[in-house]
């Protein structure tokens, strides 16, 4: 019961007032999450609703069912606001200590079938996921409004979970579907705010997001805030247009994403990786760049330089430079961080800030591609005009972090893109 007098009303008002907030945000899927950011994440994280855009499960011509936009969006959209079934974090000192882990992992575990043994809509969401051992024909496509809050009504393409007690539960098949279907809270693709570096193990099980597949040539982030993950556009999508996330580090030559890739078991056959297993131009020199990174000792400034000679004298195509670059940022990372290797070599490659927008039109906005950015622009290197590298910054900005807070916060979160801090903690 709420408190007699005027506190209770005040009380009752702004209870009043959060619901329709979050009513409204259901609805639209606006976050504005500036207060929390310019307070240093400091108190608990903002409430969240939960919310679908315009976004849809198909079929993928990849294999298996994938998440498609069902119009077009710009990069830093919100697609999805997805509240997590249960949530596992810790603190290992030793990021080795796979004995912490599995403590981690059992607890989650054990939230997850309580979870699921509690709220019988529950379980059905978590069997429409897949435990990776199904056919591509006897995965069935879930109708949308099964993951929007308000439904209580499931499809008849989701099976019926018991309820009351864990007997009641295919255990079996929920272990699997956590085993392929569990997101990391500090995965390549994830902005994690307010951990404020207490938390550096975390791993939950999102619905919707999981249903998301890989691609080298990603056009998907998410931020979790709390128990949320906020899915975001990190590039401009079309209608039609499937939506994907890395599930691996993609600033990497293609040889290393193909081990990581069957590592996944599976293979990415993105507009990217198809590029680069059959351009005859450029594949030689790819071999070689990639080999002398994985040797070592090789004169970084050398490599790039040779690159962008190459890329220029086989008049390349921009959106192919763009992966180009994205598989040997590690290479142009070291040079723009090497003052004498800039001192030798920055005169006959681009500008570091036209290197950062480039390689975010291959991977989408990044933490470290935008830190690039904010570097290259502060050094006014082949940007444009102010307004111009304003406008380009935050571009990537919010390809990185999504439309979720105003300039000043937005501000705050480029300092600490700068300090390279990914527990985003002020």
């Amino acid at each position: 019961a709420l408190p007699a007098g005027a506190g209770g009303a005040d009380e009752a008002r702004e209870m009043l007032e959060q619901c329709r907030r979050l009513e409204a945000q259901a609805r639209s899927g606006a976050v504005d999450l500036s207060d929390w950011v310019l307070a240093g994440f400091s108190g608990k994280c903002p409430d969240l609703a939960e919310y679908v855009g315009p976004v849809e499960v198909r079929r993928s011509a990849h294999g298996g069912r994938g998440v498609f936009a069902v119009k077009g969006v710009e990069a830093g959209a919100t697609l999805m606001i997805s509240k997590a079934v249960a949530t596992g974090r810790g603190v290992i000192p030793d990021a080795a200590d796979s004995d912490e882990k599995m403590v981690v992992w059992k607890d989650f575990v054990d939230k997850v079938l309580d979870a699921a043994e509690r709220c019988p809509r529950t379980a059905s969401l978590i069997y429409t996921l897949s435990t990776g051992e199904e056919q591509e024909d006897e995965l069935a496509l879930p109708d949308m409004a099964v993951f929007k809050p308000e439904s209580e009504d499931l499809s008849d393409g989701v099976p019926e979970a018991g309820i009351g007690t864990r007997e009641a539960l295919d255990v079996d098949r929920i272990m699997k579907v956590l085993d392929v279907n569990c997101l990391t809270e500090d995965a390549p693709s994830a902005n994690l705010l307010g951990s404020n570096g207490i938390v550096n193990c975390g791993v939950g099980l999102w619905i919707l997001p999981s249903f998301l597949n890989h691609s080298c040539h990603p056009n998907a982030r998410r931020t979790h805030v709390g128990d949320h993950a906020i899915v975001h556009a990190s590039r401009d999508i079309k209608a039609g247009e499937e939506v994907t996330f890395p599930y691996f580090d993609v600033l990497t030559p293609a040889g290393k994403r193909r081990e990581a890739a069957r590592a996944w078991g599976f293979e990415c056959r993105c507009d990217r990786c198809r590029f680069e297993a059959e351009d005859a131009v450029l594949r030689q020199e790819h071999v070689r760049s990639e080999n002398e990174l994985v040797n070592g000792g090789v004169d970084m400034g050398a490599l790039v330089v040779r690159l962008e000679d190459k890329m220029r004298k086989s008049m390349v195509k921009e959106r192919r430079k763009a992966f180009v670059r994205a598989s040997f940022w590690s290479a142009y990372s070291s040079l723009f961080d090497n003052g004498r290797l800039m001192r030798k070599w920055g005169r006959k490659v681009p500008g570091e800030a036209v290197i950062a927008e480039s390689v975010a039109g291959a991977v989408g906005g990044s933490e470290s591609v935008l830190r690039a950015m904010l570097r290259g622009a502060d050094n006014g290197n082949g940007c444009g005009n102010r307004l111009e590298v304003e406008d380009k910054v935050v571009r990537i900005g919010r390809a990185t972090y999504g439309k979720v807070v105003k300039r000043q916060a937005m501000r705050a979160l480029f300092r600490l893109t700068l300090e390279g801090d990914n527990s985003k903690s002020l």
